[in-house]
């Protein structure tokens, strides 16, 4: 059965209107996400749910939801105005979540667009369950902020878990997802990659996919007799004029006064918010400033039209413009480009553009500018004025094949191409590890019982300082019970040396493995002993590598090195986190030229850069005790880190054995279990 499409907004695309006799009116609405999934429906059916934009009283809802439904394949959510107001200047409510799950079936599609919905995934993971296997992507239409800039919002947490809830999170640029990517890491302490977050067992895909429009709509609107009428009455009011101008430029250039016209459209928008007041309180004051300064009685440099502008009347100026400047500040991706070019396919007018709107990474032939830069941007309307036409026209055929290739149904289609894409094999299929599970074969198992632990991230937090890190007097009394009884065998499997292992579980008569396998020692009842399973190498190269950890260390605040007999390694746990990896990846490409030559190996550890001789590791540690039990033992271990999944991928096929990973995550454990208090408790259980 095909998948069904739900698609999700603050808004739905329908303006309402209750006319005089108590009727109903329903018109499209304007904006660039109503235009860009206007052109993917032309290639996909879906339902939209989202606020129709006002308050409605019981009866109206039962009459506009039906139309909705029955006309425009729209689900309305009826929002109260004091919580639609709070819900569009802030976050989305569960009012959605509500809404989706009364329609969502089996196997579903749910796509939920920009940032007043970064709540709603996690909420409608929570609502409607696992057993529905419903895909969820999520698409912000507004620039993503650098982590410096985002970590000031008080509930930057809570937002980021909410979107991560998601099966595909998508930017229109690569900036925005960068940006993301490096508050889950800063802010949530995540694992990231270019194309992803490792969150709650499984990796969340993040994208680039940069929107677009229909640019058939703009051809068959120059092809309106009302529009061809349009354009000939502004040609005849701006004769000989080009439609550009700033204060700037016409200061430098006098010769251009009353020869260039600058039309701004302002459509009206959050009249309500005081920052857009402010913002049309200065524009109105400047343009009286410059209209008072270079206008005359027949010209004005400026004619500013702040009202909404009908379809036809914008076809019309975009194609009569010779220029079109684009001075976003900030913006998700700005569509009215695209829209420019679409509609300038005979006449190769150039387009001027910031760089910090989306767009400016995709149209390459615009001339882009720092609109912070009076004097650039005055530069580039010079520029522009005075191209000459066959640059122009090679420049908008570059621009005119980008707009019509990566169209809005294209853009629709690839993300939801990726979202489909994207297999249930990606989400870690791991249950928690509860006492139960293991306790059905503990308590009927007749053989030696064998338990392996971790020791920091496992049986204890990641301490500030390694030396803080002794065991806590209840697990040192746990482990000390457990050992005691003749049928369990414990070993703490650890990166730290002989010396902290024996000083500090000595008196349990537990079983320890240092060093990352370098040596190993069985429980007090077996009389066990140090036996050192590294080979005796030429330890020479500490010598050599010592001045490079100094040096990274002198570097990276927060880093720190730890010396131990046979290893070394430089931990970065509280370092920048960013900047702790950049400095290890630059770290470990130095030692490999170093080491290239020795029998050394270079690990990768959770925040670590580890040396320690080749071919031995934790994996290789229990191997060596495993031959000292040939006979058949139920194994239990327990680990947090990287080190810990070659032990974890050696028992995976065995059946008697329980292996778990302290966080959710992608591992070869077969459970996980939350946190090292979790550890304590399934411990007490074996008690």
């Amino acid at each position: 059965m095909e998948q069904r499409l739900i698609v999700v907004s603050n808004r739905l695309p329908i303006t309402i209107t209750k006319t005089e006799q108590d009727d109903w009116t329903f018109s499209m609405s304007s904006g660039g996400l109503v235009s860009a999934l206007s052109g993917l429906k032309k290639t996909t059916s879906f339902i939209w749910i989202g606020w129709p934009g006002m308050e409605l009283n019981q009866a109206d809802q039962e009459i506009v939801q039906n139309r909705l439904l029955e006309e425009y394949s729209c689900l309305p959510v009826f929002l109260p105005n004091d919580v639609a107001e709070m819900h569009y200047n802030g976050f989305s409510n569960r009012m959605f979540a509500e809404a989706i799950s009364q329609v969502v079936q089996k196997n579903d599609i749910v796509w939920v667009h920009d940032y007043h919905l970064m709540l709603l995934p996690a909420m409608l993971k929570d609502k409607i369950g696992p057993e529905f296997n419903i895909k969820i992507g999520f698409f912000l239409h507004t620039p993503f902020p650098s982590s410096e800039v985002y970590r000031i919002l008080p509930v930057r947490k809570q937002v980021l878990m909410g979107v991560l809830s998601s099966d595909l999170i998508g930017f229109h640029t690569y900036d925005y997802a960068r940006h993301f990517l490096s508050s889950c890491t800063r802010i949530l302490g995540l694992s990231t990659a270019p194309n992803g977050v490792e969150y709650d067992g499984k990796l969340v895909q993040v994208g680039t996919f940069p929107i677009g429009i229909d640019p058939d709509k703009f051809d068959q609107g120059l092809e309106n007799p009302k529009v061809l009428e349009k354009i000939e009455r502004l040609k005849d009011k701006f004769q000989g004029k080009k439609l550009n101008a700033l204060d700037l430029f016409l200061t430098q250039h006098p010769e251009f006064v009353e020869k260039v016209v600058l039309v701004q459209v302002a459509v009206p928008s959050r009249t309500d918010v005081e920052e857009y007041q402010n913002l049309r309180s200065s524009v109105n004051q400047l343009v009286g400033c410059i209209n008072g300064k270079f206008g005359t009685m027949e010209s004005m440099p400026i004619h500013f039209i702040y009202k909404s502008v009908c379809f036809e009347d914008l076809v019309a100026l975009y194609h009569v413009a010779d220029v079109c400047i684009i001075t976003s500040t900030r913006d998700g991706m700005n569509l009215v480009s695209y829209e420019f070019i679409a509609s300038q396919k005979n006449k190769h007018g150039v387009l001027i553009l910031s760089e910090f709107a989306g767009a400016a990474q995709s149209l390459n032939g615009s001339i882009i500018v720092n609109p912070w830069n009076a004097d650039e941007l005055a530069s580039a309307i010079y520029e522009s004025l005075t191209l000459n036409d066959e640059c122009k026209k090679n420049n908008h055929q570059k621009l005119y094949r980008y707009v019509t290739k990566y169209t809005a149904a294209y853009w629709g289609l690839n993300f939801i191409e990726e979202l489909k894409r994207i297999s249930d094999e990606r989400a870690v299929k791991l249950l928690k590890l509860a006492p139960s599970i293991i306790l059905e074969k503990w308590n009927t198992f007749n053989g030696k019982k064998l338990v392996f632990l971790d020791y920091d991230g496992t049986l204890t937090s990641f301490p500030k300082i390694p030396e803080f890190a002794r065991p806590a007097q209840n697990i040192l009394d746990i482990l000390k019970t457990l050992s005691d009884k003749d049928d369990i065998y414990v070993y703490i499997l650890s990166g730290r040396s002989r010396l902290h292992l024996d000083e500090w579980f000595g008196e349990t008569g537990v079983g320890l493995c240092a060093e990352h396998g370098c040596f190993v020692k069985h429980p007090a009842k077996m009389n066990g002993e140090w036996k050192r399973l590294a080979d005796e190498t030429d330890s020479s190269w500490r010598e050599t590598i010592r001045p490079l950890f100094q040096h990274y260390t002198e570097r990276t605040p927060g880093s720190f090195i730890e010396e131990k007999e046979v290893n070394l390694t430089w931990h970065f746990h509280h370092a920048d986190p960013e900047f702790g990896e950049w400095q290890s990846a630059e770290l470990k490409i130095n030692l490999e030229k170093l080491l290239s030559h020795l029998a050394v190996s270079i690990v990768l550890g959770t925040k670590t850069v580890e040396l320690r001789p080749s071919l031995v590791d934790k994996g290789t540690a229990v191997k060596s005790i495993l031959s000292d039990f040939p006979e058949e033992n139920l194994i239990i271990c327990i680990g947090d880190g990287k080190t810990d999944e070659v032990i974890f991928s050696n028992l995976k096929s065995d059946p008697l054995a329980i292996t778990a990973t302290v966080g959710k995550k992608h591992t070869e454990a077969k459970y996980y279990v939350e946190n090292p208090a979790d550890v304590t408790a399934i411990l007490r259980h074996l008690i």
